[in-house]
């Protein structure tokens, strides 16, 4: 434990870095969709994003979270705390009460106009792959990260819960952002487990009521025990439209444009789609 927590720097650094690798070579090796912008002109905005999203919190935040957890911890603060649970069940619960939180946060960033400003920045990317995973716009970063120590202290998070927390859910964004064609099978199994990329790739989908499920990013649990599990989207994984309708074009998402784009006089989107082609939150297609 000592060792991750004075580890903890290198080891965030390690997880994006690693998994981003592993997956960019998998997304050129077994692809599902071709692209269809510019991969130059995505890839320098989204890396542009998470740099200026960095200098607001990557470098600050985390250690505070970790201090937080430590001072909870330190005066017995939070509901973990008050349980006096053994080391390693406080551990394992801060890793599932967290991705708990950020499945609620998602959902509050979608419900709540002035928090989807933001957020709808993640959503513009008119492709989808592990690129889109560290798209966006530095007032999100700072406000996820905000409700991310509230969470900590509330829960009284074990500090080295929030370590390996930090690192799952970087390596699960990328994977389940990622653009590859895995088995079906394969995709059926992990999906019991994990949020895989067909599972969030519906997420991504202009169809209002698609993009309004499949909230998960480590667990894809609480998406079916909250009613807002989709398990398939209407037009199938390579009929996804991805982006927002307010900005459906590349010139419409450029890296300035994106930065100004929660300040515009923009609304939540809504694709309405045709009778012909259902949809039922949580069902089947």
């Amino acid at each position: 434990m000592d060792w991750l927590l004075a580890h903890e720097s290198a080891l965030q650094s390690y997880a994006l870095i690693g998994t981003f690798g592993l997956v960019a070579i998998a997304e050129c090796a077994v692809p599902l969709r071709p692209a269809a912008v510019s991969l130059v002109q995505r890839w320098f905005s989204n890396i542009s994003l998470t740099v200026l999203g960095s200098i607001v919190t990557r470098y600050g935040l985390p250690f505070v979270a970790i201090a937080i957890a430590v001072l909870a911890q330190e005066h017995r603060w939070g509901l973990l705390n008050a349980l006096a649970l053994p080391a390693w069940c406080s551990i394992v619960a801060g890793v599932v009460m967290l991705d708990l939180a950020g499945y609620g946060m998602h959902r509050v960033m979608h419900a709540v106009p002035v928090l989807w400003r933001v957020h709808q920045i993640h959503h513009s990317d008119l492709d989808l792959d592990c690129g889109t995973a560290i798209r966006h716009h530095p007032l999100e970063a700072l406000v996820s990260h905000a409700l991310t120590l509230g969470a900590v202290f509330a829960l009284g998070i074990a500090p080295v819960a929030v370590v390996i927390s930090e690192a799952l859910q970087t390596s699960a964004s990328l994977f389940n952002h990622a653009n590859i064609a895995l088995p079906a099978r394969l995709q059926a199994l992990l999906r019991h487990l994990l949020v895989t990329p067909d599972m969030h790739r519906v997420h991504h989908s202009m169809v209002y009521a698609e993009s309004n499920t499949n909230f998960g990013n480590l667990f894809p649990w609480w998406d079916r025990l909250l009613a807002t599990y989709c398990a398939a989207p209407a037009r199938g994984q390579l009929g996804i439209q991805f982006g927002i309708a307010c900005a459906p074009a590349a010139q419409d998402v450029t890296l300035l444009k994106l930065l100004w784009l929660p300040f515009r006089a923009t609304t939540q989107i809504a694709v309405v789609m045709p009778e012909s082609m259902p949809f039922r939150p949580g069902g089947t297609q």
